[in-house]
């Protein structure tokens, strides 16, 4: 019998409502930009992603579960996202790149945690790749 394909297996439930183990690796996940996202959702719920997150950050999702989710990201140069919080406590590990965040700079080895409060960033010169963590499934909120 053939090994199921890990990529396969993400978010995946298994019994009790546990999610299964599973391996991945970051380049067999697919990718999704912002703008992709948004096909097919509302319209004023499209345009509000787009002007919140711009059309060009990169997201894979290594997992999405009600207690856990990750996600891979990256952004290019100046990319941008506009102040806001996604109902959930936040880490955020920098892998490339950089971020800054007001007068504060996470660069590669450097992090950000958020207990549900709005943040807003702006990439570097370089852009930007790293890993975000959220204690649940996060939403887009752009309200205190």
């Amino acid at each position: 019998m053939a090994e199921p394909n890990p990529v396969d297996e993400v978010g995946a439930e298994g019994e009790e409502g546990h999610t299964r183990a599973f391996f991945y690796s970051i380049d067999e996940l697919p990718t999704q930009s912002i703008a992709e996202m948004a096909v097919g959702l509302d319209d004023k719920l499209a345009e509000g992603l787009l002007e919140l997150f711009g059309r060009d950050l990169l997201t894979k999702t290594i997992l999405q579960s009600p207690g856990l989710s990750v996600y891979h990201e990256v952004v290019g140069p100046g990319q941008k996202v506009k102040p806001h919080r996604h109902g959930t406590r936040q880490i955020t590990y920098v892998l490339r790149g950089s971020l800054n965040y007001g007068n504060r700079t996470t660069s590669a080895g450097m992090g950000y945690y958020s207990p549900n409060r709005r943040y807003s960033w702006t990439a570097g010169d370089e852009g930007a790749e790293w890993l975000e963590i959220h204690a649940g499934e996060p939403q887009a909120f752009v309200d205190d």
